[in-house]
């Protein structure tokens, strides 16, 4: 009997140092896998387990019923497993996580941990072990889970890995999972950091090299290069590595990958199409400002619509060019299409004619219709520095005379040829 009360003893001693600890202890007397299911099992809890119920040991009735009721249903199932779980494991603690209803109707998570070993009379077993409470600590952890399943979300969408090299211990080198995708690598490859650094085009590895040392120096770096991937694709990467010291000594460095495949390929089909589109603006300022060479020494430029500063520098630039490209004595302006001019047409006007003469070339208006000719005269503008006839043809003829050629007696079929030449040459 004193045998009986001095091992009770222990057992209490023993059940209040955990309770101290904040674990509650529990134990099944006599158990078999059959008797696990019987809501009349005799159990016993010590006051902190009946605690994290909710309840006292008062309250508490000494059978599993009192806790197995506790347990969500939709968990019970997972429990019962694992108890089973123990009896072929006998010797051996286990656990189990699990939620519970408390007293107050709060839901916590529990860890059970369990053996199976023999009883206190030969041929008998029991069951013993603890509870922790672990609500918190669950719930940091799938907060810390989610934040690391954010972080593997990101990576994979903007394709941005990660990698860290210890310079005292390469066993800690490590590399994120994206990294290992952007290599096409399988992941937990062990990979050090020349070989990190052999993944790099061939004419890109000095560049990393020279980056890699700088940064073991402590000088941080940011760098756009080619990898060869281990399935031999070419990526275009984003690479950048930060040193970090301790006790004023580089000892690891961290950096990342970043894939700029796809920014590279934008890029270059931007730059594509801005270089398409600045011919084919070339195209059409070449269409609004024909110029048309009449004879060795003569050109003729058509003026269509109104003409702003920003189309008068055009016209100014394409003439002037043609000008000296074809060696002109003579430039032609011929502003039949022209609808109206206000003063801001004619200033454009004359600088154009003042760098033509500067060319050491002249500048001459045909063309002027009527309503052109009224709107200058009513706006009383300056008409000094113009050199104007009726038509083309006046003008052309009014050119070869000034230079001493022949005029020809059909200055229309001069035109009509010039015409034919200018388009056998588009």
């Amino acid at each position: 009997m004193g045998n009986d009360q001095e091992i009770q003893q222990r057992v209490t001693r023993a059940a209040l140092a955990l309770d101290a600890s904040g674990d509650g202890a529990w134990e099944l007397p006599t158990v078999t896998r059959e008797s696990l299911t019987d809501p009349a099992l005799a159990a016993w809890y010590s006051p902190r387990f009946c605690e994290l119920l909710g309840g006292t040991d008062v309250e508490l009735r000494p059978v599993t019923e009192s806790w197995s009721d506790a347990i969500l249903p939709e968990d019970r199932e997972r429990v019962q497993d694992a108890r089973e779980r123990r009896f072929s494991r006998q010797g051996n603690s286990t656990s189990v996580e699990y939620r519970v209803h408390t007293r107050q109707r709060e839901v916590r998570w529990w860890q059970e941990v369990g053996r199976v070993q023999p009883g206190d009379r030969p041929g008998t077993l029991r069951m013993i072990g603890v509870v922790r409470d672990i609500t918190e600590a669950k719930q940091e952890r799938e907060r810390l889970d989610r934040r690391l399943q954010l972080l593997e979300y990101t990576q994979a969408i903007e394709r941005v890995g990660g990698w860290e090299v210890d310079l005292e211990d390469t066993s800690k080198d490590a590399w994120l999972d994206e990294t290992y995708r952007i290599h096409e690598l399988p992941i937990g490859t062990k990979v050090d950091v020349e070989e990190g650094i052999n993944f790099y085009a061939p004419e890109h590895q000095a560049t990393i090299t020279a980056a890699v040392e700088g940064c073991m120096r402590g000088e941080p770096y940011a760098v756009e290069l080619d990898i060869i991937t281990a399935k031999g694709n070419r990526v275009s990467v984003h690479a950048t590595g930060r040193p970090h010291f301790e006790g004023g000594k580089v000892v690891r460095m961290y950096g990342c990958f970043r894939d700029i495949t796809e920014t590279k390929r934008r890029e270059a089909e931007l730059r594509r199409q801005l270089a398409l589109i600045t011919r084919q603006q070339r195209a059409i300022l070449d269409l609004s400002t024909p110029i048309i060479q009449l004879w060795d020494d003569i050109i003729t430029l058509p003026l269509i619509g109104s003409i702003d500063p920003d189309r008068a520098a055009q016209i100014m630039d394409r003439l002037l060019d043609e000008v000296v490209r074809v060696g002109a004595r003579f430039a032609i302006l011929d502003l039949t299409g022209v609808d109206t001019v206000d003063t801001m047409t004619a200033d454009q006007l004359f600088r154009i004619t003042r760098a033509v003469d500067l060319l050491g070339a002249r500048a001459l208006f045909c063309g002027l219709t009527p309503p052109v000719a009224q709107s200058m005269t009513a706006l009383g503008l300056d008409m000094a520095g113009f050199v104007t006839y009726r038509n083309l043809q006046e003008a052309l003829q009014a050119c070869l005379r000034t230079r001493g050629a022949l005029v020809p007696t059909s200055p229309r079929r001069v035109l009509q040829e010039a015409s034919n030449a200018r388009r056998a040459r588009e």
